[in-house]
């Protein structure tokens, strides 16, 4: 287009000269036409802006991210010209369409119509825009452009993938799965109380102290440990969707999938998140596990629900200290993560940290009975070191 403008400034200009030393009607005549020229492409411009007409159509509204699902869009020259250089933009940030490429340019013979039928993906878990973003049309002579925000976008709700894992690490099987042995099938849970004259201050529950600005106690029951539980973190630090989608995606990929796994073990799984208050999901066999599913698909993320909040209420919960595992899926590996884990560990608890994110952390865990895994948002989980 730079190009074509440069030849046409320079034709105007030699026509210019032309008129100004010779004269004559071959002259003028070449002047005129040179410069109605960009009017002329401005009125075919504004012709095909109003006439040409573009439809898209999508097999649902409700998606699962990174499964296919067809996606038709039509272009339509309802006027008795001919239109071209049309080209079609597609939002690419969140989803892919298969086949079709943004520098393609369409023309369109009058009263006929181009229909393309292809397929569309999306990457992540959430609601945004997918299909055609923008209309970009130029004139014959390739001298301007004009493009155009689609008004008539589609709007997706996305779910999140379930992947089905073959296995998780020896360690963090082991850890999760039943003993058969008498001897290992009861141990001592934690419970909260109050602290009473005499007990013993290594006993403690700093956390729980901390919160209620009283002295609190883990309280040994002897009661069977059973089921897996997670610790799901659903803060969002920032409004920009390139940066939260991502790790979302991943968290709610990874809690589905580690249930689902262990599910199919029947061994009981417990989500906690929050959701302004502790919120639980639970999932005890495979017949209930698609309304598990379908409840972590509606979590919301927000500012609201830091990560430190959660362990906060969650030290204070005794179930949370029945399990023989419990996992964390979180976005940072911070210190009141570490803290947690360290306290499901003086608890008897196994614990493992999930890192979503695609720097590596600065601490990798170290302390004995903490396994810490950096997960980034664009690996494959059937190919990560669980």
């Amino acid at each position: 287009m730079k190009r074509n403008r440069i030849i046409f400034l320079i034709l105007w200009i030699l026509s210019l000269v032309g008129i100004s030393f010779f004269g004559g009607p071959v002259s003028y005549g070449f002047f005129a036409m040179l410069t109605l020229l960009p009017l002329v492409s401005l009125v075919y411009l504004f012709f095909v802006f109003h006439f040409f007409r573009i439809y898209q159509e999508l097999d649902g509204k409700h998606l699962v991210a990174d499964q296919t699902v067809p996606f038709y869009f039509t272009l339509m020259n309802e006027y008795f010209f001919g239109f071209a250089g049309i080209r079609v933009r597609f939002f690419s940030s969140f989803s892919t369409i298969s086949g079709l490429d943004d520098a393609a340019e369409y023309e369109l013979l009058p009263k006929t119509g181009i229909k393309k039928q292809t397929s569309l993906a999306c990457k992540y878990r959430g609601e945004y825009e997918v299909g055609i973003k923008m209309v970009e049309i130029q004139d014959y002579f390739r001298l301007f452009r004009i493009a155009y925000h689609n008004r008539e976008t589609l709007r997706v709700i996305v779910k999140p993938n379930l992947v089905e894992l073959s296995g998780l690490g020896s360690e963090n099987l082991e850890q999760a799965l039943p003993r058969d042995s008498q001897a290992n099938a009861s141990e001592t849970d934690a419970l909260v109380r109050k602290y009473e004259a005499g007990d013993d201050p290594r006993r403690i529950h700093w956390m729980a102290s901390a919160r209620s600005s009283e002295l609190f106690v883990r309280n040994l029951t002897g009661q069977e440990r059973e089921g897996v539980g997670i610790l799901m973190g659903t803060h969002r630090p920032s409004e920009d969707p390139l940066l939260y989608l991502p790790v979302e995606n991943k968290i709610l990929e990874l809690t589905l999938a580690l249930a689902l796994f262990f599910v199919k073990k029947n061994i009981e799984v417990h989500a906690h998140y929050l959701q302004g208050t502790l919120t639980e999901a639970s999932a005890a066999g495979l017949e209930r596990f698609d309304a598990f599913y379908e409840m972590l698909s509606g979590t919301e993320f927000g500012k609201s629900f830091p990560e430190a909040e959660l362990f906060a209420q969650a030290s204070g919960r005794p179930e949370v200290f029945r399990f023989k595992t419990v996992y964390m899926v979180v976005r940072e590996l911070s210190a009141e993560a570490l803290q947690m884990a360290k306290l499901l560990r003086d608890n008897h608890v196994f614990a493992v940290i999930y890192v979503i994110s695609d720097e590596i952390p600065q601490e990798q865990g170290g302390d004995a009975g903490i396994s810490v895994v950096r997960i980034g948002t664009q690996e494959d989980l059937k190919e990560v070191a669980l």
